[in-house]
């Protein structure tokens, strides 16, 4: 069974399989309410091409409009419960549940999220803070103005909104205090079958800023398994 839910994923995410550039170079580069070649991934697996419109990230990782073909006049709109993921401008962004941290505690929500790394069963994608720091929301306009013009000057290899994914399970913010507090008990839970890759965790070898090369290794030995 597991050999079919491993060839389902891959499946299902084959158009994530490449991503270059920098994110920050990606927001920088178009306006507000460009028309941006691009597809969406339907629930059934269907690839549709057409344009979607470019908006502040704080934005596109809740909704997005899609116009199929060059036909803007049939823009819809669609949230990641109605889609699987889009992909626009050689960046692609999945629908994940994610466990995102408010000032009220950590909530699941449903996010369209940039796909980062990972070609396997584990995942690393990029979703953005949404609490209004100031008014103590989340979610709310006065949130997404503040965000309109929210500076993704990160480093390269920072694990700043990033979120790690397991198959179908919820993303989980991989710079928060109790990833951190936690990181072998958490990532144990993500790479925990693959035990030589677990005694590097274990002794120090790799840490939390290694979580790309932890998810690499991770994704490599389960995929040796199914050829």
């Amino acid at each position: 069974m597991l050999n079919t839910m491993y060839k389902t994923l891959i499946l299902l995410l084959v158009f994530l399989i490449s991503i270059d550039g920098h994110p920050q170079d990606w927001f920088s580069a178009h306006q507000e309410g460009e028309e941006l070649p691009g597809y969406i991934l339907g629930i059934a697996g269907d690839t549709i091409k057409g344009t979607i419109r470019y908006d502040y990230p704080i934005v596109m990782q809740k909704r997005i409009y899609f116009s199929p073909g060059t036909n803007s006049l049939e823009r819809k709109t669609y949230n990641p419960d109605n889609i699987r993921g889009f992909a626009v401008d050689n960046r692609v962004w999945v629908s994940t549940p994610a466990n995102m941290e408010t000032y009220d505690g950590t909530f699941a929500f449903k996010r369209f999220g940039i796909l980062e790394y990972g070609n396997g069963p584990v995942l690393l994608i990029r979703i953005f803070d949404e609490a209004d720091k100031h008014k103590r929301k989340i979610n709310s306009e006065e949130a997404e103005k503040e965000y309109e013009n929210i500076a993704l000057q990160y480093p390269e290899n920072s694990v700043d909104h990033l979120y790690i994914r397991k198959m179908d399970g919820a993303a989980e913010p991989i710079n928060s205090k109790p990833f951190r507090k936690s990181f072998v008990k958490r990532i144990r839970s993500y790479v925990g079958d693959h035990d030589a890759l677990m005694q590097k965790i274990e002794s120090k070898q790799y840490r939390i800023g290694d979580i790309r090369t932890i998810v690499s290794e991770y994704n490599a030995w389960f995929g040796s398994k199914y050829r």
